[in-house]
């Protein structure tokens, strides 16, 4: 363990709270977290198919590096949008099959669900600006309306 990994964790647990603040109003934890780890099949396809909103699918891997410097990149882009999207984090260790189902080739690869629908795919370590460019794309086309300013 390096000891920037305990720095990046906590990190990670602020922009978490502060996207689930920006959600629901709280600090409370809800079933409707803008930010989540994918459990299992099934908590995958309640949160990610079934989705009222477009999800962000995030497949990674703890020793990927380039996915490491991904993951707080995204959270804080995803905090950002002010619940207009969710984002699903899916480790490709613990769920193998959802990859393979997805034809995840390489990660980090990203795809945005909306309606049980892959409407766009990413592969690689992007700049931030790039992922809010694609993001706004992806919610263009999944006609959800913009933030308020």
């Amino acid at each position: 363990m390096s000891k920037y990994q305990p720095a990046l964790k906590y990190r990670r647990l602020i922009n978490l709270m502060k996207a689930n603040r920006t959600l629901t109003g709280s600090s409370a934890v809800s079933n409707r977290q803008p930010i989540f780890d994918v459990e299992t099949r099934k908590d995958f396809e309640q949160r990610v198919m079934k989705s009222d909103r477009p999800v962000v699918v995030d497949f990674h891997a703890s020793w990927c590096c380039p996915c490491k410097a991904l993951a707080p990149r995204l959270e804080n882009i995803v905090s950002e949008q002010g619940g207009r999207l969710r984002l699903a984090r899916v480790d490709i260790d613990e769920h193998g099959e959802l990859a393979m189902d997805y034809n995840v080739g390489s990660v980090p690869s990203l795809m945005v669900v909306d309606k049980g629908k892959v409407i766009h795919r990413m592969v690689g370590l992007q700049t931030s600006e790039y992922i809010r460019n694609w993001i706004e794309k992806a919610l263009y086309s999944a006609r959800v309306p913009d933030k308020k300013e």
